[in-house]
């Protein structure tokens, strides 16, 4: 289960964008390592800013309120409770298409139960809020049949190459993601009568990778932003910046660089075409700290004196 911000913050889920600045303040304010000596002080500190970094950006908190109902849907269905959901289902041309939406949010491991033709009973699967799972049949002269399927996978699940389980009838299979796959890719399982497939039949399954609370996908590329100290952009600094696959790559931060500009790492993005990988751009924040102690005010204060630069609007190139 992720850490709770809204616990670590005191603050409901409903919260208000002010509600939680000022209760962030408040906290910021009691656990600075400058005010406050107690030995759990700089945790509690970090604790507090990390749960302001998610949820005072309006983006990165509603990406954070889907791994929460994510995470509250994987406990319902460990204990053994069951996701509502609802169903249709047309004919044509001698295929059947199923269609079932879900309220609750994706799991780590998208379970889901097909039957091939007379064998479809019905399935258990958490994808994302009101999103659907598809199933279609269809025939051949040499009565092969094909069933597709959309999957919801994590970033994290795309990124290592995982392997997910599915439930065929009374057969358990694995499904291993390629690595790095971009979004809405379909991969293909044939049938050997083995794997739990029977040889007559395949399964197309169209992976969609589901918003992350960091990263942006954009076709190869994974794109993020480092937020910097003003300080840490004058003089430049160097970073370890986690990947989904939780290994980490050192950023440098050149000195001088400007909010908005973006750093490339390269081959850190997404699997191309070409077997090659795509690339991962971070834009640059910079964040002036909202809690200081009166030493630091009184640098900024120094700063304020001897540089001669003043607000001013910009000219259009």
């Amino acid at each position: 289960m992720p850490r709770n911000y809204y616990d670590v913050l005191g603050v409901p889920a409903t919260a208000s964008a002010q509600e939680i600045k000022k209760a962030y303040q408040k906290l910021a304010k009691q656990w600075h390592p400058d005010v406050n000596k107690a030995e759990e002080a700089e945790s509690r500190f970090k604790e507090v800013a990390e749960a302001y970094e998610t949820l005072g950006n309006e983006r990165r908190r509603g990406q954070y309120d889907e791994l929460l109902k994510h995470e509250q849907a994987r406990r319902a269905y460990e204990n053994g409770g069951a996701a509502s959901s609802s169903g249709s289902r047309s004919s044509a041309g001698g295929g059947t298409r199923y269609e079932y939406r879900t309220n609750t949010s994706y799991s780590d491991e998208d379970l889901f139960d097909m039957f091939f033709g007379e064998r479809m009973n019905g399935f258990d699967f958490f994808g994302d809020s009101a999103g659907t799972f598809t199933n279609s049949y269809m025939g051949t002269d040499a009565g092969a049949r094909t069933t597709r399927a959309t999957m919801n996978i994590t970033l994290e699940q795309a990124y290592r190459g995982d392997q997910l389980p599915i439930k065929l009838g009374d057969s358990n299979i694995h499904v291993k993601i390629p690595e790095r796959i971009q979004t809405d890719r379909t991969i293909r399982i044939r049938g050997t009568g083995s794997n739990g497939i029977r040889a007559n039949e395949e399964l197309l399954i169209t992976l969609h990778i589901l918003p992350h609370a960091m990263f942006r996908l954009d076709g190869k590329h994974l794109h993020g932003t480092l937020q910097i100290a003003p300080w840490e952009a004058v003089f430049g600094t160097q970073s370890q910046i986690q990947l989904p696959d939780l290994s980490r790559v050192k950023v440098k931060v050149p000195e001088g660089i400007q909010a908005g500009q973006q750093l490339r790492i390269p081959g850190k993005g997404m699997k191309d075409d070409d077997h090659g990988y795509g690339d991962l751009m971070l834009e640059i924040e910079v964040i002036v700290p909202e809690i200081l102690s009166e030493r630091e005010r009184e640098l900024y204060r120094e700063l304020s004196r001897t540089n001669g630069y003043r607000a001013r609007m910009k000219r259009k190139s």
